[in-house]
């Protein structure tokens, strides 16, 4: 679904992707782990094409989308998550869900009822300012403001970071039904370790800003935790 080739990117002097390769397939969700300042984030930005990469190449089903920006990706299938939610606190839940609508390929115009049935909340809150609402609740509200476009891949940026429990598993059943069930794909930057094995089928581990390990989230062992993820 999603290749990525070589990537490489600096900010300044500083080489932050050192020739990332990464395959992200179709319908599973792929965790990309590493320690802070690894180039996560990064990459993801450039896969948004939020950030231009310096070399390499980013490929969503074959198609290169170097040159393509963030409102073209977002019209071609990828929803996009940031790190620390981003949404509209003095616009309401509707209001918010409603503003992606327009990156949408089938050109609805309503926010899909899926994206109720999956964020019951959302529908009670649905007339509340975005910023009324919990940390967790604005996490949910964000998530489904991307899956309001329609998308074939959603990417995460630590959608658990500083969540209540009770919410962090709401999220995993969330992701595990968009994979399992409605066939999306999904790439989460997680940190935590033990969410990772619930959520994803596959990992990929980030350090010095390449990818040194990935597999099946069943062979993640903890030599591999203790040389990259351990703190």
């Amino acid at each position: 679904m999603i290749a990525i080739e070589g990537l490489c990117q600096f900010y300044g002097q500083s080489n932050i992707l050192r020739g990332v390769d990464l395959e992200v397939p179709r319908g599973r969700c792929t965790c990309l782990m590493g320690r802070n300042g690894v180039g996560k984030t990064t990459l993801l930005k450039c896969l948004m094409g939020l950030v231009p990469a310096r070399r390499g190449r980013i490929l969503l089903g074959g198609e290169d989308l170097s040159g393509r920006g963030p409102h073209w990706r977002a019209r071609h299938g990828l929803g996009y998550v940031p790190q620390g939610r981003q949404i509209f606190p003095l616009l309401t839940v509707e209001e918010n869900l409603r503003l992606p609508l327009a990156a949408r390929r089938d050109g609805a115009g309503s926010v899909p009822g899926a994206v109720f049935d999956l964020f019951p909340v959302l529908r009670e809150m649905r007339s509340r300012r975005g910023g009324d609402l919990s940390g967790g609740q604005q996490q949910q509200l964000a998530i489904a403001r991307a899956l309001a476009t329609g998308p074939d891949v959603l990417v995460l940026d630590e959608p658990t970071e500083g969540i209540q429990p009770n919410i962090v598993s709401e999220i995993v059943g969330i992701v595990r039904r968009l994979t399992g069930e409605m066939g999306l794909t999904v790439l989460q930057v997680e940190q935590k370790v033990p969410v990772a094995r619930k959520v994803a089928d596959l990992y990929a581990i980030m350090e010095r800003g390449r990818v040194v390990a990935s597999g099946g989230m069943g062979d993640l062992d903890d030599r591999t935790i203790g040389d990259f993820l351990a703190v």
